[in-house]
Parts: structure tokens; sequence; C-alpha cells
């Protein structure tokens, strides 16, 4: 048993040293699938199923041939892993005639692959837009690990693989808020350079043509729509050599 909790620890330890800021989330994602299944001696394969305007789809796969796991739960609306998105609870499935009577599109699908027990993981990730543009609120999912082994899945490999889905979910998000302070950040301070860079050319342009500071801002406008520049790119220009622009 400990053998196993080191190397969960590891295994998470090693995903969050490697994680970047710009990985795309179902790159991500589809990283830490393979890492469960290198946990889980009879794991066979897994995928994540991640909900965007209520529906749910798979955004990573380890395996694409049992894709039609998932495909089977989403047509029938049920089955462990949208269960377990739903209740934020672990599902574990063995395939066997109670599996059958609960979710018969899912148990056939199962059978027809040769999968002998599924164990769905609640997950909850930022939306992809999180990463890229604005915080905005967790989208929820699960991991599904699919064996081809009856009976897999021990009680407490499958409270390690919980533990480890919810630390990544919480290292994504907490990564994600940092990467969108970090942007946030940055814009204002682009905001601070370009209002100073245009106030210290409408400085320039009023002493040099003795206008006033309307008149000037006026005038930087007028030249950034001839020239087809920005009027921040106009506004360097002449705070950094207004001869340049002006004559000596």
């Amino acid at each position: 048993m400990m053998d196993q909790f080191r190397d969960t620890a590891s295994a998470l330890r090693e995903l969050t040293e490697s994680m970047r800021l710009d990985e795309p989330r179902d790159e991500l994602l589809e990283r830490v699938a393979k890492k469960v299944i290198g946990l889980l001696p009879g794991a066979d394969a897994a995928t994540v199923t991640l909900y965007s305007d209520g529906e749910p789809s798979t955004v990573a796969a380890t395996d694409e041939s049992l894709l039609p796991l998932d495909k089977a739960q989403y047509s029938a609306d049920e089955g462990p892993c949208l269960k377990a998105a739903e209740s934020g609870s672990i599902v574990r499935t063995l395939l066997d005639a109670d599996a059958t009577a609960r979710w018969p599109d899912f148990a056939a699908a199962a059978d027809q692959l040769g999968v002998r027990t599924a164990l769905a993981c609640p997950l909850f990730v930022p939306d992809e837009s999180h990463f890229k543009r604005r915080e905005t609120e967790p989208l929820t999912g699960a991991l599904n690990v699919w064996s081809f082994e009856e009976n897999a899945f021990d009680p407490v490999e499958a409270a390690l693989v919980a533990m480890f889905t919810s630390a990544i979910s919480a290292i994504i998000l907490t990564a994600s808020r940092w990467a969108a302070a970090e942007r946030q950040a940055e814009t204002l301070v682009a905001a601070l350079e370009t209002r100073d860079a245009i106030a210290t050319a409408k400085g320039i342009v009023m002493a040099r043509l003795e206008l006033n500071a309307e008149e000037a801002f006026r005038w930087l406008t007028e030249a950034s729509q001839h020239t087809n520049r920005k009027i921040r790119e106009i506004s360097v220009l002449i705070a950094e050599d207004p001869g340049a622009v002006f004559g000596r």
C-alpha cells in the first residue's frame, strides 16, 4: 500500500512540475489520463469526459477504440461517468447483471469491447477559455478508467485515483487563475505604458505646434489615420525622437 501512495505522490509531483500555463487543457488531461493508467495495475485505458453547455463530450483518451463506451452513455444520458460527474462521487462498476439492468446501453458497449470493470472519478477543471481569455466557472466531468479484468480496482486503488484527480483538479484551477492574473497584470502595464506615451507625445505636439490639449490629441488621431499606425506607435515615435517628426 505504501508503494502505491508513493507512486501516486510521485506522479502528482511530476505532472505539477511539468505543467505549463500555456499548455492546452485537453493535452494536459490526456497526460493525466496516461499517468492514471500507469498507477493502476489493472487499468487498460482511460478517457476524460467534460460537460460544456450542459452536454458531455470526450476531450482526452488513451485508447480511441474505447470511445464507444463514452458515446453510449452520452446517447442514453446515463452511465457511470455521467453519474460520477453528477454526484461528485467515485463510481466503480462491474459489468455484471446489475450493471446491465441499470445501464443497458453502456453495458452492451462494454461487453462488445471486452471491458469488465469501470472506474469513474469526478473531475472539475476550468473551461478552455479560462486558459486563454478570462476566468470562468469550472467545468464538471469525470476521468473514466477501463479494465478488461473482472473485479479490477480495489477500494485502495479507487481511493488513490480519487485523491489524484481531486488534487489535479485543484492544481489546474489554481494554475489557470495565476495565468489569468498574469494576463490581467500584463494588460494593465501595457495600458499604463500606452497612456504615458500618449501623454508625453501630446505635450510635445502642444509645444511644437502651439496647440491646446484637445487639438493636440486630435492631431495625433489624424496622424494615426493617415499613416495607418496606432496612436501608441505614433506617440512612442514622437516621444523618442520629436525631430524625426517635426524637424530639428
